[in-house]
């Protein structure tokens, strides 16, 4: 029996991408994309909500080296897709395996907010502010680069480690570098979705979600993550110009999303017209995309 272990990443869609001022209706699409970026335009008078699979199969896998494995959701390194480049603030999504003794050494950064969540194995971390330390699963890992730092990440346990690594762009340039890290129990994340991260913005008032996060993004962003047993259900509501990327990490997904299709505004309020309901399943290293406009 395998668990279904997903990470979403909420954040506000819109700071990109201009929204219609005039909202007579809402629409609903669902497609799969090779693109995680991509999505459909609404007539001025609708607002749309898309929802977009993201195949295993359409990931980038990396030029193969003894050592790494990395597949990517958007564009990175030697990989440019222009339209893969970023899923609003979201630029980076890599899921990466490497094996034993080896590992990315010391390297520059700046300008950008960037977490690992570790899968499997142990993740070692070391920078130029003076950090240390080694994660083991379920932990987590971040940095806000801001002016700059230097640091590594290497595996330095004896088994093959798996962990995601994501960047997300800050709401300003400049910031003072910073380092923290979060410990967790699977217990603080079973069936439950554990928000590991928080930004700027209100944190989502979900159902059964857990929210004892000490780290603090640059960004009007939400992280979340949850290892479920069969058959566990949470219900996600987001808000006009919201939007959030799911990652299936292992096991299955399975998911509804029904949204309300609006009549036009007249004297008497908007009066609901009828739902639409479409389903969609992920596959482990799958994402589905959510976007509301």
């Amino acid at each position: 029996m395998h668990a279904c272990i997903r990470k979403f990443v909420s954040d506000a869609a819109g700071r990109a991408q201009a929204a219609p001022t005039r909202r007579s209706g809402l629409r609903t699409t669902t497609t799969e994309l090779a693109g995680a970026g991509q999505m459909t335009d609404a007539a001025d008078a609708t607002s749309m909500a898309t929802v977009a699979r993201v195949p295993h199969s359409s990931l980038h896998l990396s030029k193969p080296t003894w050592w790494l494995e990395s597949r990517f959701h958007f564009s990175f390194a030697d990989y440019w897709d222009p339209a893969r480049e970023n899923f609003g603030v979201l630029r980076v999504l890599n899921d990466d395996l490497v094996k034993a003794g080896a590992g990315f050494g010391a390297h520059p950064h700046r300008d950008a907010e960037i977490f690992s969540y570790v899968v499997a194995g142990q993740l070692s971390h070391a920078d130029s502010m003076g950090n240390k330390e080694a994660l083991p699963r379920g932990c987590v890992q971040y940095m806000s680069a801001g002016t700059g730092v230097v640091h590594s990440e290497m595996n330095e346990g004896s088994e093959t480690c798996r962990f995601l690594q994501l960047w997300i762009t800050p709401d300003r340039r400049g910031h003072k570098p910073q380092y923290g890290s979060s410990v967790y129990d699977k217990a603080d994340r079973h069936n439950r979705l554990l928000q590991i991260l928080g930004g700027t913005g209100a944190s989502p008032a979900w159902p059964k979600t857990a929210k004892p996060q000490s780290i603090h993004l640059h960004q009007d962003a939400n992280v979340f993550v949850s290892e479920s047993d069969p058959l566990t259900r949470f219900e996600l509501s987001l808000g006009p110009k919201r939007q959030a990327y799911m990652v299936c990490i292992e096991g299955g997904c399975w998911g509804v999303s029904t949204h309300t299709d609006f009549a036009t505004l007249n004297p008497r309020g908007i009066s609901p017209r009828g739902k639409h309901t479409h389903t969609h399943t992920s596959s482990p290293r799958e994402a589905t995309s959510v976007r509301i406009t």
